[in-house]
């Protein structure tokens, strides 16, 4: 049997808890596509049990060409996101939320949408099967209301949101580096790739750097096998300050910081 895109299925308690959908996956791998059938409810209270629209809706998304994307990068986030009865179309989740830091619950609740199907994509150059979604259903929804069709795989998580499973699955980032550097002396950071058991994780991907103190001479680098190297510079500073360097993803910065001591 052949590798199968992970979905995450999620009871969140954050969405409306009279909002009900019922959502359909099949993943077509002749086509590269995800189709995506939803039929929707709404409640008068909580105890009502949810009766579903007749009318079934369809969205589509072509994994191909979401490739092709200008946004399209290693730890990156869509989203089909509920709003005026419809889903779509397909956005950047980080690239939405990165403007005002906001969380993806604030950007929900600030642009009056849900956001109920989200594609993951751990690394730029992964594979489909590498992929995964996440669907955030009901508190109070029935397993059958979310089906699949194809080599799609469910599991139903006990985490409270999409958002919680999706930093499990996606990519970490740890920076190590010696605990002084001398003044106006150089230093070498080093970047490790890691899951979230702190495993290290051999792929390529480029991370962003940002110096809050100290001098990069460069904003971002590549990993080799999950590991890169960048030298720090100590220019201009003085025994008792500090060398401060972030590192992050091109839509999600800062996920990892490091500090010198200047001596």
């Amino acid at each position: 049997m052949g590798a199968t895109m992970k979905v995450i299925a999620v009871r969140n308690p954050l969405l409306h808890p009279y909002a009900f959908h019922q959502v359909a996956i099949t993943r077509e791998l002749e086509s590269r596509s995800l189709i995506v059938r939803y039929r929707l409810a709404r409640t008068g209270h909580s105890e009502e049990d949810p009766v579903f629209d007749a009318e079934e809706q369809e969205v589509r998304v072509n994994l191909a060409a979401l490739r092709n994307r200008p946004d399209w990068c290693d730890h990156q986030c869509y989203f089909l996101s509920l709003k005026d009865g419809r889903l779509g179309p397909l956005f950047s989740l980080f690239v939405a939320t990165l403007p005002a830091r906001l969380a993806a619950t604030e950007f929900a609740t600030m642009s009056q949408q849900s956001l109920i199907l989200g594609i993951n994509v751990p690394f730029a150059d992964a594979t489909d099967d590498e992929l995964f979604l996440t669907v955030n259903m009901n508190q109070r929804c029935r397993d059958a209301d979310i089906s699949l069709d194809g080599d799609l795989d469910l599991e139903w998580s006990q985490a409270a949101s999409s958002g919680t499973h999706r930093t499990l699955l996606l990519p970490h980032l740890r920076l190590s580096a010696p605990s002084t550097i001398a003044a106006d002396g150089q230093a070498t950071i080093t970047i490790q790739l890691e899951d979230a058991a702190e495993q290290p994780i051999e792929r390529q991907a480029t991370v962003y750097l940002e110096a809050v103190s100290g001098v990069l001479p460069r904003a971002r680098v590549t990993t080799n096998q999950g590991i890169a190297a960048v030298p720090v510079f100590a220019t201009g500073l003085s025994p008792g300050e500090q060398v401060r360097i972030k590192a992050g993803w091109k839509y999600f910065p800062g996920v990892d910081d490091i500090t010198l001591e200047v001596i």
